[in-house]
């Protein structure tokens, strides 16, 4: 079994000829691909933490979300909330009451 090093490098590897094979007529220095990899890495781990910070919002109840048909969802903020998310942006501890409270619970 390999390293988790090992692991790594392998599938960076991956991701590189699968790029490259994707687009057969590209070329790079070596800064460039660091560059797109870690561009591209970055980006995704902060769209996969943007929307689980998003659920976390929706499931504490600060977020109202509004399923529209055919299109995205919108998201803002419940406006019995604002209280609660003042003081979540100001440091304090939200009161346990109202920090596990689902959205649309009151």
């Amino acid at each position: 079994m390999p390293s988790r090093g090992e692991a790594t490098r392998i599938e960076i590897a991956r991701d590189i000829l699968s790029y490259l094979l994707q687009h057969p007529a590209a070329a790079d220095t070596f800064d460039g691909i660091a560059r797109w990899r870690i561009l591209e890495e970055i980006a995704m781990r902060t769209v996969a933490t943007t929307e689980s910070a998003l659920r976390w919002l929706i499931e504490k109840g600060f977020l109202l979300e509004e399923k529209i048909a055919g299109r995205q969802s919108i998201y803002r903020l419940d406006p019995g909330r604002r209280n609660d998310a003042e003081i979540l942006l100001n440091g304090r501890k939200v009161r346990r009451s109202f920090s596990l409270r689902r959205s649309g619970a009151r």
